[in-house]
């Protein structure tokens, strides 16, 4: 019952990060394409498609195959709710406040588990209240990458009570929020296979993670050279120029610009003053005062997470980042801050094990989630609100034009970008006075187009090439040239009828299959834990 309370506290406690999404109307981000993702999504699974991998009115129409590469899992929480019904704006909404809340929930069930209720609630204030969440909700609009913040207490939790069903939904949750977080998570995970004694267990922890999640980074590692992803690590976000000042740690001030070289950027990358202080104050406590061998091991551990992660974002681990493979596609070394913030609230979880009276620890408690309530809520709110009707969000202006210039790097290099909305395509195949088509059935990894024409024709197709595309003519395989990343197929003179269809190619089939596989192990496991792992 006490833990239930514990829930139900922390829900209370986090309304003061998610009231900016009860006002009506949106507000801009960095990264301003959420609506236009939650309502791709949802389109492709009213179509039936799953795993959505493609999606037909981004890219300017082309269509692309952003859920292939980009973290999908707060994408199906949202287009699932506008599948069902709700707005564009409502789902994301939704969405959004549903990853800052259950990060604090799953924070709390971790640490009320190891430490207790009292310690659950403080961890749970701390780790929600991190600046960087402000930040990467309201500044940033980094959806997945705070979703990802949700599953890193579950990894923790998994690791520390050797529950490796909860550590392996924890790693796939990581890496199908985000991609780029699942990869940095990794390296922790395997940090800890080498340090500790439990190797075995978080062998196959990581393993059965990995399988869950294979159906997506899986393709997302063979099938990136057929996009222009590469091009996210240029010069405007090479992690040389983005390292983080010591002090700017401490103290930086808030602000809703970008990230510069030096020590001057637009957005704050400040951990929190109030976490610096109670964790150090909960570290000289277990370590200076007290001999209480778990608060010893907990703050020991959220320490060891926090200094490595502060130490990924100075200039000098610049070595480390030219050392290890893909390291220069996380782009910014802030982006450690997740991290470093779920460290610090570990170590501040510990400050209830500094009283031993039930009533002073509460107390204690109460001043703490009082104090970073009332220094950091205020971080939670957009720059400024704009209010539009909730369909102006979901039009081909917004979504293939608008949103689709925000972010166009997981169409093939050599689309040509449109440069205004005139020029995004509007149809598959484009009218023409030289044949007649109709389209006998238009969805997004499917078309069918009936065409008559009187001579043997060439014909562009307005659909971005990428692997597993296969087109038909009448009843014939057509292999398409490519001409600027679209391809272009031969129809005959008289009546023919072209198909289109998404396939799955091996690699996705066989990440398919893995992650299938991996979740009637994971299934097994759950029935038979008990007698096999304890």
């Amino acid at each position: 019952m006490k833990k239930i309370i514990g829930v139900i506290i922390v829900l209370l406690l986090s309304y003061w990060m998610v009231r900016p999404l009860f006002i009506a109307g949106y507000f801009p981000m960095h990264d301003d394409t959420q609506i236009a993702r939650v309502v791709v999504m949802g389109r492709a699974l009213r179509q039936g498609q799953f795993p959505v991998r493609w999606v037909s009115d981004l890219g300017y129409g082309y269509g692309y195959p952003i859920f292939n590469f980009y973290g999908p899992l707060p994408y199906y929480v949202g287009g699932a709710l506008y599948a069902l019904g709700l707005s564009g704006l409502t789902a994301t909404k939704i969405m959004m406040g549903a990853g800052l809340v259950l990060a604090g929930v799953t924070m709390y069930v971790a640490m009320a588990d190891i430490l207790g209720v009292s310690a659950g609630v403080l961890a749970a204030a701390f780790y929600m209240y991190a600046p960087y969440h402000g930040v990467d909700a309201y500044v940033r609009g980094a959806v997945g990458e705070y979703w990802g913040l949700v599953f890193l207490p579950l990894i923790f939790w998994g690791f520390w009570r050797k529950k490796i069903l909860t550590g392996a939904l924890g790693i796939a949750g990581l890496i199908i929020s985000h991609t780029i977080l699942g990869y940095m998570g990794m390296l922790f995970v395997g940090i800890a296979v080498v340090v500790t004694n439990m190797q075995k267990k978080l062998i196959l922890m990581a393993a059965l993670g990995l399988g869950l999640s294979a159906f997506f980074w899986l393709p997302a590692i063979f099938e990136m050279k057929y996009t222009n992803v590469a091009s996210v690590i240029g010069a405007s976000a090479d992690y040389r120029n983005h390292f983080v000042c010591l002090s700017q740690l401490w103290n930086s001030l808030w602000g809703f610009g970008g990230s510069a070289p030096g020590c001057l950027d637009g957005l704050t990358f400040k951990i929190g003053k109030e976490h610096i202080i109670l964790g150090l104050i909960a570290g000289v406590g277990m370590w200076g005062v007290l001999r209480n061998k778990i608060g010893r091991m907990i703050t020991a551990a959220g320490l060891g997470i926090f200094t490595l992660s502060v130490f990924l974002m100075l200039p000098i681990s610049a070595w480390v980042w030219s050392v290890i493979p893909l390291f220069p596609y996380i782009q910014y070394p802030w982006r450690f801050l997740a991290f470093a913030v779920f460290g610090i609230s570990v170590v501040v979880s510990c400050i209830p094990l500094l009283m031993k009276h039930t009533i002073i620890r509460w107390l204690a408690v109460l001043g703490c989630v009082i104090l970073v309530i009332g220094i950091e809520a205020k971080r939670f709110v957009p720059q400024y609100i704009v209010t539009r009707p909730a369909i102006e969000h979901e039009t081909d202006v917004d979504i293939r034009f608008r949103a689709s210039k925000v972010s166009d790097e997981y169409l093939p290099e050599a689309v040509i970008r449109p440069k205004n909305i005139n020029e995004i395509p509007r149809d598959t195949i484009a009218t023409s006075d030289s044949y007649q088509i109709e389209n006998l059935e238009i969805r997004d990894t499917y078309k069918k187009i009936a065409f008559h024409t009187g001579n043997d024709i060439r014909v562009k197709i307005n659909l971005a090439y990428f692997p597993g595309w296969q087109y038909i003519v009448n009843v014939d395989d057509v292999v398409p040239d490519i001409q600027n990343g679209l391809p272009v197929i031969g129809v005959p003179a008289g009546d023919s009828v072209v198909q289109i269809f998404f396939r799955n190619t091996p690699v996705r089939l066989f990440g398919n299959a893995l992650s299938l596989l991996s979740v009637g192990f994971w299934l097994y496991l759950y029935d038979k834990r008990r007698k096999i792992i304890g």
